[in-house]
């Protein structure tokens, strides 16, 4: 069998029952077979077997007993029998809502159905797929409704509609073999239908405006009879609103990551994207290359990013720059190690009540067990030094009868974790005494 795919076509501002899952569609499409009656076809893949009549009618049967083997026959779509497809949710983080008739407390592996809402709060994440492997992810303050997860029992056709009511939702969708097969992401100004892709849909309903970007693959064919229908191939993006689809525009590349091999050990995990011409830049963070599982997202206007309360671990970081008509480009993924392992100087203080005794301190942050090594020198490199004191247990020492000049100090900060050294030095400081 060959598969075509075609581009992705997005059709804008249609009145609502124009593009609607429950509007009335084409006939399907069914080759007969030797075997076949329309009496067996109606008890089999008929919502009822006095359906058979009006397929009958329809397609003009003389003897609904005797079927020609390879006539092609129409049969209305709401004539059709289908069974329920069920997904499952995957991954989620943060504050996450599934509801639905039956959905119960929320766990990993539970069952995601046609009529369900799922929705995400500030920082929150969630992933379904369905049992094509197909995965839908909703990033933060986002929201879905699952309008229609049937597979058809005459064709084997699987018809996946979502209707994203806000927010974004990002989608990896897996090429099925039946060319009646649909995947569709519905907006309230547009309609986005695919086959075999990745791609990403944005809905902001104060602006009544929904856009498109294709990451890679091909997209099938939008099912929607009316005009104002755009192809978007990979790597472009397209906006609708006002009932007008922009032409396609090419998505920016994606950003190049300064220092990717960088331990992140500072309270925040920060990335520097080599600045270009967006308008923004947007970073995720995920415990898997697939980004299934996300955990953190930010959006910055400029090319340092900051996350906060990421946990030790290794992670990957996805990031994309936003042009200024609010198209997200193409993606960079890089892998990352993240080993909190702060470590700050305090200002040098005398000792009460004792003569030429200065007292060193210093703050951490870290999770496994720690060590310190404190070093005074002649030198800001840490040469001619005065001490040199390892293997220290408190963050602080003492220091006695030091001579009048000028002194740097430093500490190093050294942690075992999973088997590892994790060790790190802090900028040198100053320290001046008068005669």
């Amino acid at each position: 069998m060959i598969l075509r795919w075609g581009p992705l076509l997005l059709a804008a501002a249609l009145p609502a029952a124009a593009w609607s899952a429950d509007a009335p569609e084409a006939p399907t499409r069914y080759s007969v077979r030797a075997g076949d009656t329309l009496y067996d076809l109606a008890q089999r893949y008929l919502v009822r077997p006095s359906a058979a009549g009006v397929v009958q009618r329809l397609n003009r049967i003389a003897d609904p007993r005797r079927l020609p083997i390879g006539r092609t026959l129409d049969v209305p779509t709401d004539l059709l029998r289908t069974e329920p497809v069920v997904a499952r949710l995957v991954a989620y983080s943060g504050p996450v809502s599934v509801r639905g008739s039956g959905a119960g407390p929320l766990r990993l592996e539970m069952p995601v159905r046609e009529g369900f809402e799922l929705s995400t709060g500030v920082n929150a994440f969630l992933t379904f797929e369905l049992p094509d492997g197909s995965r839908l992810t909703l990033p933060s303050q986002s929201r879905v409704r699952l309008g229609r997860l049937r597979r058809v029992l005459l064709t084997g056709a699987v018809q996946r509609d979502i209707s994203l009511e806000e927010g974004r939702a990002s989608s990896t969708v897996t090429p099925l073999p039946n060319p009646d097969s649909r995947f569709r992401i519905l907006t309230p100004v547009a309609v986005s239908a695919v086959r075999g892709t990745e791609f990403r849909v944005r809905h902001d309903d104060s602006a009544g405006r929904s856009t498109v970007e294709v990451i890679e693959g091909r997209v099938g064919e939008a099912l929607v009879g009316a005009p104002n229908e755009t192809s978007v191939a990979a790597g472009f993006g397209a906006s609708a609103a006002r009932g007008l689809v922009s032409s396609p525009a090419r998505l920016l590349p994606a950003p190049t990551l300064s220092s990717p091999a960088r331990l992140q050990d500072e309270p925040q995990v920060t990335f520097a994207v080599r600045p270009g011409s967006g308008a923004a830049y947007r970073g995720q963070i995920a415990r898997d290359a697939g980004f299934i599982d996300l955990i953190s997202e930010v959006e910055s206007t400029g090319p340092l990013l900051a996350f906060d309360a990421i946990p030790n671990g290794t992670f990957f970081v996805r990031l994309t720059t936003i042009d200024a008509a609010g198209l997200e480009g193409l993606p960079a993924t890089y892998a990352f190690e993240r080993r909190l392992n702060a470590l700050g100087l305090d200002e040098p203080q005398t000792v009460a009540g004792a003569k030429r005794q200065y007292l060193f301190k210093w703050r951490s942050t870290g999770g496994a067990p720690e060590t310190f090594r404190f070093v005074l020198a002649r030198k800001a490199d840490g040469s001619d030094a005065v001490i040199d004191a390892p293997g220290l247990a408190e963050r602080q020492i003492v220091v006695n009868d030091l001579p009048p000049g000028l002194y740097y100090w430093r500490v190093a900060v050294a942690r075992h974790e999973g088997g590892r050294l994790f060790e790190k030095w802090s900028p040198p400081q100053r320290f001046e005494i008068g005669r």
